[in-house]
Order: structure tokens, then C-alpha cells, then sequence
């Protein structure tokens, strides 16, 4: 695949992780309309900017934002 093809996907999983902060590969790719493939080469070009975490949890592997802060009020 070419490397221009995976960093504009990896933007769009980027922009995507606005919306949710912590998701699967697989309903990623299904939201973004990409193969898992391609979400999973994204992926893997965001966490080697430092950018997302990738971690396994109940079985799947999982997404989520390092910078993603979550504040709770009162």
C-alpha cells in the first residue's frame, strides 16, 4: 500500500477519535468505511508518532487518543 494512502488514512482515524476517544479497529474501520487492513496500518502509523495507544481489552483491539483528557464536574 502506498505510503501517502496510509498517512491520509491515518488522518482520518485521527479526526475520527474526536467523536470517540476510545474504540476497536474494527468499528473504526467500519465507520470510516475502510478495510481493517487499512485502519490497522493507520493505526499503527499513529501510535508510532506517539499520537493513539493500541491496546487489547476483552479480546479486541482497541484504540484511543493519548492526549484524550476527560474532566468530571462536581
Amino acid at each position: 500500500m502506498d505510503k501517502k494512502i496510509v498517512g491520509v488514512n491515518a488522518g482520518k482515524v485521527w479526526q475520527a477519535l474526536n467523536e470517540v476517544t476510545e474504540i476497536s479497529i474494527v468499528e473504526r474501520a467500519e465507520k470510516l468505511n475502510l478495510s481493517v487492513e487499512s485502519t490497522a496500518l493507520a493505526a499503527g502509523w499513529l501510535a508510532r508518532e506517539d499520537q493513539i495507544s493500541i491496546e487489547r481489552k476483552n479480546g479486541t483491539i482497541e484504540l484511543q487518543r493519548k492526549n484524550a483528557y476527560t474532566f468530571n464536574f462536581g
